[in-house]
């Protein structure tokens, strides 16, 4: 984050944070211009400039306000679809829909490879064998769906992506010790402390969420179903 002024790792809350806002619909180029805003206003009032931003949370309200906006602006609004009309598609077109298309397969691929190594690794019991069984097989059809097209829809495979990851979370976070998943959500809330007046309600259940999520992936060595991940 070179806003910061020095390198700043993307924390578990950091992550949930960014979640939220994908969720909420924030375009990438929106939640960048509310994480500038947030700095500029940062660093004017920073007199001998000690001070640092250890947390994207401290730039929700920004990022928020330029969703606002922008939401406002687009009311109503209709992007034709070019391609569609002319029949013509940008130059370098096919090769980036190509270079998506193999960064998909590949995040898939590796989803595949590593959900087949925990079942070989570790012994599952109860429901958490059939929901692992049904997560693979629903990554294997998204797969061969993928390798059939020339163009990837991104929103509709993150949208399928986020339904088989929820799906492995609850297979995963069945097969972990209640009293684990209690320090987790405790090791979050004291984290989360500081920003939770600032932050609404809904976002801070969702960070929450998120991490837990982050807590279970690292657990079990399996990355998170997202195209964010790329």
């Amino acid at each position: 984050m070179k806003r910061r002024g020095k390198h700043l790792l993307l924390s578990p809350m950091d992550w949930g944070l960014i979640a939220s806002w994908r969720d909420a619909g924030v375009p990438l180029q929106v939640a960048l211009r509310g994480i500038d805003i947030a700095m500029d206003s940062f660093m004017a009032r920073q007199r001998r400039g000690s001070a640092k931003v250890n947390s994207l949370c401290y730039c929700h309200d920004s990022v928020m306000a330029e969703f606002a906006n922008y939401a406002e602006a687009h009311v109503g609004e209709h992007i034709p679809d070019t391609q569609a009309d002319s029949g013509d598609e940008p130059a370098g077109s096919e090769a980036k829909d190509e270079s998506l298309k193999n960064e998909v397969l590949g995040l898939v691929a590796a989803r595949i490879s590593e959900i087949k190594a925990l079942s070989a690794k570790h012994t599952l019991s109860g429901p958490v064998p059939e929901s692992m069984a049904r997560v693979l097989a629903r990554l294997e059809e998204i797969m061969r769906s993928l390798e059939a097209e020339s163009r990837v829809d991104s929103e509709s495979v993150e949208r399928d992506l986020g339904m088989v990851d929820r799906l492995l979370m609850e297979g995963l976070g069945a097969a972990l010790p209640p009293e684990e998943m209690v320090n987790w959500e405790k090791e979050a809330k004291k984290e989360l402390k500081i920003y939770r007046k600032r932050l609404p309600k809904e976002t801070y259940e969702k960070i929450l969420a998120n991490f837990m999520h982050s807590k279970i992936h690292s657990k079990f060595g399996v990355g998170e179903l997202s195209l964010f991940r790329l």
